[in-house]
């Protein structure tokens, strides 16, 4: 063998035995990476269940408006019914009546979606003021 093939199997024998030694701290590097990965997943699953359990309980708020805003409805139809059934004469006073219960409901209505509407820029704020710290 030429001097020139002993310094190349050499070297080679070097970068083995570097990567012989050297796969312990290799294996650790990668196992401390991969757990970081999965710590990094798991917080931003926990972020995002948290984020979608605020939406639910919006959500849940805000079902809750619109079937009471369908229960009264459904009241006074039923009531403008009941009042032309019984006279048919007053037809017209009675629909005065009932837009008058409406628009109260409309105004309570209206007092219920602006304070879900507050409660949640309240939680956005919080969530903002809680992820930049």
């Amino acid at each position: 063998m030429t001097p020139g093939a002993y310094g190349i199997w050499g070297l080679f024998a070097l970068v083995g035995i570097a990567i012989i030694k050297g796969w312990p701290a290799i294996s650790d590097a990668v196992t401390r990476a991969k757990m970081a990965i999965g710590d990094r997943r798991v917080s931003r699953i926990e972020k995002l269940e948290a984020k979608i359990d605020e939406q639910r309980v919006s959500y849940e708020a805000e079902i809750g408006i619109l079937r009471h805003e369908l229960n009264n409805v459904t009241a006074a139809f039923e009531a403008l019914l009941l009042l032309i059934e019984s006279k048919p004469e007053d037809a017209a006073a009675h629909v005065v009546r009932i837009r008058e219960m409406r628009d109260r409901q409309h105004a309570s209505a209206s007092a219920e979606k602006a304070t879900v509407r507050a409660a949640r820029i309240v939680a956005a704020g919080a969530a903002v003021k809680g992820t930049g710290e």
